[in-house]
């Protein structure tokens, strides 16, 4: 049976982090901007880590689970990017309606692809 574990606990880091930066478009204070540049740091490290990690196990299955990965992979990382391009640290505040709205975009789009991995791993687990 395979271990899956590390990246499983990958995919945790990857929803803390996610969250953390949820919590940036509430905040006021001056720490934020920076703040907002350090977590995008550990977002492109982390959803790396996940790639890194995940692309040899679904390599290794069917045709069609491995073209949906990537699909499903390519999709969160390039909500991620288009946010980031839309949406550089010192725009913080400007429009902090649509800033919501991008990043809504975003933690769903990362929602769906944790939530695919884990039910793909437990397919797998099965097999």
């Amino acid at each position: 049976m395979r271990d899956f574990g590390p990246l499983v606990r990958e995919l945790s880091v990857l929803e803390a982090v996610q969250a953390e930066l949820a919590g940036i478009a509430d905040r006021t204070d001056d720490a934020r901007r920076h703040d907002l540049i350090q977590l995008r740091r550990q977002l492109a490290l982390q959803i790396a880590k996940v790639g890194q990690l995940a692309e040899p196990i679904f390599a290794a299955t069917e045709v069609g689970t491995a073209h949906e990965y990537r699909s499903r992979f390519s999709r969160m990382r390039s909500a991620a990017a288009l946010h980031q391009a839309n949406w550089p640290a010192v725009r913080l505040g400007e429009d902090i309606e649509q800033y919501r709205a991008s990043a809504v975009g975003v933690r769903q789009a990362n929602k769906e692809f944790v939530a695919w991995v884990r039910g793909a791993l437990d397919h797998l687990r099965k097999d």
